[in-house]
Formats: structure tokens, sequence, C-alpha cells
């Protein structure tokens, strides 16, 4: 049986919380070539290379980020729909492999087969073309507020509740799955949702909605609490609004 922490305690964890989070670092930001990387943007908004020209990588990643819809098998559906899963950032990508929500694409080419196939409705991309496109979406850099320290650590001037936040999210061992500084671990994990699925990153949470693998919850402070029972931490309301704000930071 794990102890919680109660507000005033959790402080006493922040001088020492690094250690909690020692997971390897994540893969370094490979070098690119820039003209390659600038040739794939170009292709990342090409509703060409969908097979019928009706759909750009950019429509579901603006941004690099995530458009906030789910799909199943290409098709826009209503969040919580079986069979459909959530828009994933491509942003930190190349730090955030395995790819897909079932984590079935091992490389991003791999991913990149899958979504041309699929999302893309039979678009094409060989050659240099596609290797451009790989190169632009392994130089897209992770979502950073520069509001954390790479172990985590809330950067100063912080909320009491955030710093707070950050005693709660190692106490209730978050970082076992979420490690810093990519927020994430390359595995598959359930968290009573009724299927394992790949642990996303954390960085830019609180824009990732609605949340959940078929974004079947609404707001954030829905999915913690339902994360937090499934993996059997009692965390009280306090904690949990706690843990929301230092979410906020990433």
């Amino acid at each position: 049986m794990r102890s919680w922490l109660g507000p005033s305690s959790a402080l006493l964890l922040l001088a020492g919380c690094a250690g909690l989070f020692g997971a390897a670092p994540p893969p370094e930001r490979p070098v690119l070539d820039p003209d390659r990387v600038q040739r794939g943007a170009a292709l990342f908004l090409d509703a060409r290379l969908s097979g019928d020209k009706s759909r750009a990588c950019a429509t579901c990643h603006p941004g690099g980020g995530a458009d906030a819809n789910v799909y199943r098998d290409g098709e826009s559906v209503e969040p919580g729909t079986g069979g459909g899963f959530r828009t994933l950032t491509l942003r930190g990508l190349y730090q955030t492999g395995p790819y897909l929500w079932d984590g079935s694409a091992e490389t991003l080419d791999d991913a990149l087969e899958r979504m041309l196939a699929v999302e893309m409705r039979g678009g094409k991309l060989e050659g240099l073309d596609r290797a451009a496109l790989a190169s632009y979406l392994l130089s897209l850099t992770p979502f950073d507020r520069r509001r954390v320290e790479p172990d985590g650590t809330p950067v100063e001037p912080a909320t009491l509740s955030a710093r707070r936040g950050f005693g709660v999210f190692a106490e209730a061992e978050c970082a076992d799955c979420h490690p810093a500084p990519a927020f994430m671990r390359p595995k598959l994990f359930d968290v009573g949702t009724g299927g394992r699925f790949v642990v996303p990153t954390l960085r830019g949470v609180t824009k990732a909605g609605p949340w959940g693998h078929d974004g079947r919850w609404p707001s954030l402070e829905d999915a913690l609490g339902a994360h937090a029972e499934g993996i059997g931490a009692k965390l009280d309301s306090e904690q949990l609004a706690q843990l929301l704000e230092y979410l906020k930071l990433l």
C-alpha cells in the first residue's frame, strides 16, 4: 500500500525529487540536412500527398501538434468511440517512439507507411520526398513552456500549488511512466481503459484534449481522476488539483 503525501509534507520532497526521475535520457535530436527539412516542411503542407488530394499532414497536425480530433480508420468520429484514436502530437517525435497508440510502428518509416495508407487515404511518397518528410518530422522540437528544469523541477517563480503538485507527481510515481525531460517512456500500459497503449508525453498535456487514447475524457481533471483510480493511487481532490497545476507547467 502506497502512502500519499499531504499538502505540507509534499514540499519536503522537492529537494530530492530529481532522483526519482532517473530514467535513461531520451534520444538526442538528430543532426539533419536543412535542405531536406525545408523540402519536408513543404510536403507536410501539401494535400497532394493524400490519395484523394483532400488533406495534408498538417490537416490533423497543425504546427506539428494535434487537432484535438478522434479518428477511426482515417475518418473523424466522436470522442470515446470504440476503435477510435485521438491525434497524437508530432512534436519531439524523435524521442517518442514506438509510434501510434498501439505501439505497432517500431520506426518512423513504419509510422509513415501506415499514415499514408490509412489517414492519408492511400497516399504515396517514396525516395527523396519520403526521406525529406521524415527529416522534417524529426526536426520538430518538443513542446516546452520553459517552466520546468530538465529534471522536472518547477522553474521559479512558481505557485505553491504547482510546487506541491510536483511533490504529488513524484510521490504518486507518475515518473515511472512519465520521466523527465520527455515525460514519456517507450512502453505499453493499461491505465484501466481496457487495453494497453503507448505512454504519451505530458509535454503540452493541457492542450492535448480530449484526453485518453480515444478521447473519452472531456477534461484533464476527469483524465487525472480516472488514471489515479486505474493505477490505485489514493489522491484526494486537493492533491489532484495540485497535480493539475504542475502539469500546466509542462
